[in-house]
């Protein structure tokens, strides 16, 4: 032991300082805790740690751990990216305060700051220049956003990082969206639906032509759902083309494209020609305009079964979206078969679940059907392994609106969405608070997790926070 080390200790605590042996990875989590995610970059042992690799096609893997003038930055780099992975974040970013820098991890939805030590928060214009030397993007230029991207092999496993950089008032802001490039797995399973929801689903697949339309914001999973669709329906006898921003995971069989904007390749134009190609099935990753509208639903009336997204709350707002791109209701209520809304609730932390008991008046505030279910429930009561959040991993609820009949009657009439969805819930449709009270009843997720994520007004949010549910001991 260093007994220098140990009189100092001793000194600054100003009592015995016991010493004991622990685990090189004990210790660094310790430090990590204590002193921010960068403590590690200070341990002399880092300088034979490979970390990862940066992966260039048609180039030999470059070694970024190399001991170097920049080696303390570069470390750091890799020690926040690899424990972004570690932690499951799909978002990393790295934000300028106005004295200060902040790094948050996106993790199952949710924003966490982490913590960085002191000393490395000077180095912030360093951090974002070799995060835009990783991503080939210009070091030089700080006025102007830049996009850029990069593939690095970290624990065997391959992860594609989309880059962006905005210029702020304080300096550059860097966000990193993290994919998982291989061992995806896409199919119904995933999905993990209700045996009700799974035959809806299948009957539409099963349509040789029509528009089946996944809404909801960014990061709800329609990405996943898609690809899910297109997975099962996937055969020798089926041509599957699809046009995306971008293609995120590549599907076997499926021929992808991603659209160009810098050379004027859109959705329009790239749908446009994807109709040339004789596909059976199309995707197109976004209906953003009326242009790609007109030309999705006029590729549905020649016989293909089209799949696309639009940015709605609902299912039911998926159809006044298009009424108010002017699509003509005639053309909407017969080729459209079907809107699925989803969200993606946060899943309980199998480590720290327990049963609560929630009071009758709050579940009765939220519409919570307590005769059918009851009122004792799972929740996660926060521990190490989730961060103290009380959840682990997420899964997704599902509004899945079928245009029947009456509904398509009501849209050539162009009426109300409040309308629609009265007519959609009295054809059989559940909302996505329905699926999600499902969710709950099966011990996957929380009444509180179901409401934050389908909440629709200011007096439910006020809701959720006040009431708190008694746990039973």
């Amino acid at each position: 032991f260093n007994s220098a080390g140990r009189q100092l200790v001793t000194q600054l605590l100003k009592k015995p300082a016991e010493w004991v042996l622990v685990p090189r990875a004990q210790l660094l989590r310790a430090m990590k805790t204590l002193y921010g995610v960068g403590a590690e970059t200070f341990d002399e042992i880092l300088k034979t740690n490979r970390g990862f690799e940066i992966l260039h096609e048609g180039e030999t893997a470059t070694d970024i751990s190399a001991d170097d003038p920049e080696a303390s930055v570069v470390k750091f780099v890799n020690q926040v990216i690899r424990e972004a992975i570690a932690e499951r974040a799909t978002d990393i970013h790295v934000e300028p305060l106005e004295n200060d820098i902040r790094i948050r991890y996106r993790i199952d939805g949710i924003l966490h700051e982490v913590a960085v030590p002191p000393q490395l928060r000077v180095l912030h214009a360093a951090i974002i220049s070799r995060l835009k030397v990783m991503s080939h993007m210009d070091i030089a230029e700080r006025r102007l956003p830049q996009d850029g991207r990069m593939n690095l092999h970290a624990n065997n496993q391959e992860i594609d990082v989309r880059v962006s950089t905005i210029p702020t008032v304080n300096g550059e802001s860097i966000s990193l969206r993290l994919l998982a490039r291989g061992g995806q797995q896409f199919g119904f399973q995933r999905l993990d639906l209700s045996e009700r929801q799974e035959n809806v689903i299948r009957r539409l697949l099963a349509q040789p032509n029509g528009i089946i339309l996944l809404t909801g914001p960014t990061g709800c999973g329609k990405s996943t759902s898609l690809y899910c669709f297109l997975s099962t329906i996937n055969s020798v006898s089926r041509r599957i083309i699809t046009i995306e921003e971008p293609v995120e995971y590549k599907l076997p069989g499926v021929l992808q494209m991603d659209v160009k904007p810098e050379i004027d390749f859109t959705f329009a134009r790239g749908l446009r020609h994807i109709l040339r190609q004789d596909p059976n099935v199309v995707m197109v990753g976004e209906i953003r305009d009326v242009e790609t509208a007109d030309i999705a639903i006029r590729a549905a009336m020649t016989g293909h079964l089209v799949f696309s997204t639009l940015h709605t709350n609902d299912a039911v707002g998926g159809i006044t979206r298009l009424l108010d791109m002017d699509v003509e209701p005639f053309l909407l209520s017969s080729v459209v078969k079907s809107f699925i809304a989803q969200r993606l609730v946060r899943t309980i932390c199998p480590e720290c679940a327990e049963k609560v008991e929630y009071p009758g008046e709050y579940l009765g505030e939220i519409g919570f059907p307590v005769k059918e279910l009851g009122t004792k429930f799972m929740r996660g009561k926060g521990c190490d392994h989730c961060r103290q959040t009380g959840y682990q991993g997420r899964a997704a609820i599902y509004e899945i609106c079928v245009v029947t009949e009456p509904l398509r009657k009501m849209i050539m009439q162009k009426r109300d969405g409040g309308e629609l969805k009265q007519c959609a819930i009295a054809e059989g449709m559940e909302t996505l608070r329905q699926d999600g009270w499902r969710r709950v009843a099966q011990g996957s997720t929380t009444i509180e997790e179901v409401v934050r994520v389908t909440q629709t007004d200011e007096v439910m949010a006020e809701t959720t926070e006040d009431a708190e549910p008694v746990v039973k001991r």
